[in-house]
C-alpha cells in the first residue's frame, strides 16, 4: 500500500494519541479554524452552526450531541457541519469540567444544594438508576443557561474572524463579493 505507515503503533501509542495527539493541540485548534473558516456558506451561518454546536455540547443527552445539533442547525438555518465541529468543545478532556458546572448550576436553579446531595449519592447500580433524575434533572435545567452563555461566547469572534478570512480571501484571490 502506498499511504501505509512504515511502522504499525502499538495500541499503547493509539491510547496515547487519542488522549494527546503526536502532534500537538495547536496544530488540531488550527486545522478545526482553517476547516472551519473554509466553509461556504455566510459568517452567520457558519457562526451560528458552530454556536448551535457549542451548546449542544453542554447538554446532558450524550451519545445524541451531533444528531441534535445537527438538526437544530438545519431548524435554525445554521451551518450543518459548523454545528457538528462546535459539538468538539465537549471532548473527554473538557466534559468533567462542563458536567460539574452544568450540575452546580442546575442545582442552584433547583434551590437544591449541590455538595451535600452529591455526597448522599450511593453509587450502587440500583440507585444509580433509581436516583438519575435527581442528577439528570440539574444537568438538564443547569446546561440552558451555561450553554447559551457559552454559545454567545463563541458566535461572535467566530462570525468576525470567518467574515475577515473570507474578506481577505477573496481580496486575495480577486473574487468579488
Amino acid at each position: 500500500m502506498v499511504f501505509k505507515r512504515g511502522t504499525a503503533r502499538t495500541p499503547l501509542q493509539k491510547l496515547r494519541e487519542l488522549i494527546w495527539p503526536k502532534a500537538g493541540f495547536r496544530r488540531a485548534v488550527l486545522y478545526t479554524w482553517h476547516r472551519l473558516t473554509r466553509l461556504a456558506d455566510s459568517p452567520h451561518a457558519i457562526a451560528l452552526g458552530f454556536a448551535i454546536g457549542v451548546y449542544m455540547s453542554f447538554s446532558p443527552f450524550l451519545g445524541l450531541h451531533l444528531v441534535l445539533s445537527g438538526v437544530a442547525a438545519w431548524a435554525l438555518r445554521g451551518h450543518i457541519l459548523a454545528s457538528l465541529i462546535g459539538n468538539f468543545l465537549g471532548n473527554p478532556i473538557t466534559y468533567p469540567f462542563m458536567w460539574a458546572l452544568v450540575y452546580q448550576c442546575g442545582s442552584a436553579l433547583l434551590g437544591r444544594d449541590a455538595g451535600s446531595q452529591a455526597e448522599s449519592l450511593d453509587f450502587s447500580l440500583a440507585t444509580i438508576f433509581s436516583g438519575a433524575w435527581d442528577i439528570f434533572l440539574p444537568m438538564l435545567i443547569g446546561s440552558i443557561p451555561v450553554g447559551l452563555a457559552a454559545a454567545l461566547m463563541f458566535y461572535f469572534p467566530v462570525k468576525a474572524g470567518v467574515a475577515r478570512y473570507q474578506a481577505l480571501r477573496r481580496a486575495r484571490f480577486g473574487a468579488a463579493p
